[in-house]
């Protein structure tokens, strides 16, 4: 099944610094550059199409129709269920976060005119299909995918391109948000979701991590500081665990009552941390606890057919079951990776 790729027609004040922008920078490859027109026809990540151009009044659909461009470039081929895209799933993948009321960010595609794949007698022009053509303006934010994106911010910092931003939406994606020399906003998405496969072997993995981390450790060891923020082994495991189980209420509203309504935030990490005496309270009942905890959620999901597609609903959008294991797990890990860094740093 092919779907048709919208053209998006870019309208700049100098041509060769956003040619140089977009294909030196970015990395866009420049399918045709025209400097007599002053337009390039570029692809971008993911297969987008962009037009850029200096020229006000230029036609794009008749720039097109005089330019001879693949086919191909104007259409998306799914791949068959279980073939391997990897440009594809990243652009598929699913984010509540994306959408605003309701309607997701990016433009509808619309089916494609696969006239160009008929059979053309010998001598006889390829018909291109006319795409879609979307006109950006300056309120608009171009959307690609991406990868690597932290790696990616440090090479275009080191190009010259300043403030930039990377957002984090833990257990969904990050966007690294840039404008190009015209202020034209730029968004590059990057999918953080594990699949459902690799959730589970991680939430499920959570407790043993957290006692082979904590194996022949003293009582009096579990004082030892973090070198940053003052925090000691003992409060980072109880605060490990007492996330876990408010993370834990969480999951269990959604699996029995999708779409129910929570306010964020839930509580206070460093009121919880005062008030239940964080620093000197022992720690084996809260270790045996998350294994507990993490079972129990774990006989839940086998139970429930549609577990992980179960959701919540805050004011900053839809939160799926599958999204709060993700937060959980990736959590714990990080925790327990900074208890095992301070054995390592005072030898125990």
């Amino acid at each position: 099944m092919s779907e048709e790729k919208p053209l998006q027609v870019l309208r700049v004040s100098d041509f060769h610094t956003s040619l140089t922008f977009y294909r030196d920078k970015l990395g866009f490859e420049a399918e045709r550059i025209d400097l007599e027109a002053g337009a390039a026809l570029l692809v971008a990540p993911g297969g987008s199409l962009l037009l850029v151009t200096e020229n006000p009044d230029l036609d794009a659909a008749a720039y097109l129709a005089e330019t001879t461009v693949p086919a191909q470039l104007f259409t998306h081929r799914e791949e068959p269920e279980g073939g391997d895209n990897p440009a594809l799933q990243e652009e598929d993948a699913p984010s509540e976060l994306l959408e605003e009321d309701g309607e997701p960010v990016s433009q509808p595609v619309q089916a494609a005119d696969e006239t160009f794949a008929e059979e053309k007698e010998p001598g006889e022009r390829e018909e291109t299909p006319a795409p879609r053509i979307v006109e950006v303006g300056r309120e608009d934010r171009l959307e690609f995918p991406g990868e690597n994106l932290l790696f990616h911010q440090e090479r275009l910092a080191a190009l010259g391109i300043r403030d930039m931003l990377l957002e984090e939406y833990p257990a969904v994606e990050q966007i690294l948000l840039l404008k190009d020399p015209d202020e034209y906003q730029v968004a590059f998405h990057e999918s953080l979701r594990l699949s459902d496969e690799e959730l589970l072997s991680l939430y499920t993995k959570g407790p043993d991590l957290l006692e082979g981390a904590i194996l022949g450790m003293l009582d009096e060891d579990l004082d030892l500081p973090v070198e940053e923020g003052g925090e000691t082994i003992r409060r980072i495991i109880l605060q490990l665990v007492d996330f876990d189980l408010e993370m834990t209420q969480r999951i269990k509203w959604a699996l029995a009552e999708p779409g129910h309504s929570y306010p964020l935030p839930l509580y206070d990490p460093d009121q919880w941390a005062e008030s239940l005496r964080y620093e000197s309270r022992p720690i084996h009942v809260e270790v045996g606890m998350l294994r507990l905890l993490r079972d129990h959620i774990l006989i839940l999901c086998e139970q429930i057919p549609d577990a992980l597609d179960r959701h919540l609903v805050s004011e900053r959008g839809t939160v799926e079951v599958r999204t709060m294991l993700q937060v959980v797990a990736e959590t714990s890990r990080e925790q327990i990776q900074t208890v095992l860094d301070v054995r390592h740093q005072y030898g125990k």
